[in-house]
């Protein structure tokens, strides 16, 4: 049992790292996944890893089959990406307006701080780099959002659902990112007006207009 702690500090950190290289391509969609070389990239044994991929599993971002190991999951169809879509719109919206309801100054200079930087990178799509970085202070935007709304629950619901859509946005275009970027605004300055009802109804504009952005981006991939 001393070793339990361990081992799930070594699991959690094998989800971590695995889970960014899916989301991120770095292992592409559909690839099979080894374990044996996974756990000597990772210098760890194969039990947490396999921990690791049960989690992964679990959100719909590996597939295990029978006799045939773990695979990296495909992307979502156009119908599936739609479906997402839709449970957001239901919940996204419900934490919003329950972030303005509670959000502090300091909540707000933390959003403040992720949209100035997503602009900071949106001014340069040039390198991979950039744009996973771009991605990355969105996904905490929202995830902040999120906390906020002071639904554990929903706030893990959202996280998981973030994971898929962000595959998609690797197909991001430059011009996107500053749409992307005055819908986050809109929503921020109707968090800092303690307003539920706009912040709830700017966060369901923007996410209708990042499903047409992204099935937009589904086509060509």
């Amino acid at each position: 049992m001393a070793g339990t702690p361990r081992r799930q500090a070594l699991a959690d950190t094998a989800y971590d790292t695995i889970r960014r290289r899916l989301v991120d391509h770095d292992i592409e969609p559909g690839s099979k996944l080894n374990i044996n070389t996974l756990a000597q990239e990772l210098t760890i044994s194969p039990t947490p890893l396999r921990e690791a991929l049960a989690r992964l599993e679990a959100e719909g971002l590996v597939v295990k089959r029978s006799l045939a190991g773990y695979t990296a999951a495909t992307l979502l169809s156009s119908r599936s990406l739609r479906e997402l879509f839709e449970v957001r719109l239901l919940l996204e919206p419900a934490a919003a307006s329950a972030a303005a309801l509670q959000v502090t100054e300091a909540d707000l200079r933390q959003l403040a701080e992720q949209l100035a930087e997503m602009r900071e990178a949106a001014r340069d799509f040039r390198s991979r780099a950039t744009l996973l970085l771009y991605l990355h202070h969105d996904s905490v935007f929202h995830d902040r959002i999120a906390r906020l709304s002071g639904n554990a629950f929903l706030r893990l619901t959202l996280e998981r659902l973030h994971a898929h859509a962000h595959q998609y946005r690797l197909s991001f275009r430059e011009g996107w990112a500053e749409e992307t970027c005055r819908e986050h605004e809109r929503v921020l300055e109707a968090l800092s007006e303690n307003d539920d009802e706009t912040a709830a109804a700017r966060m369901r504009t923007h996410l209708r207009r990042a499903q047409t952005r992204l099935i937009e981006a589904a086509t060509e991939l």
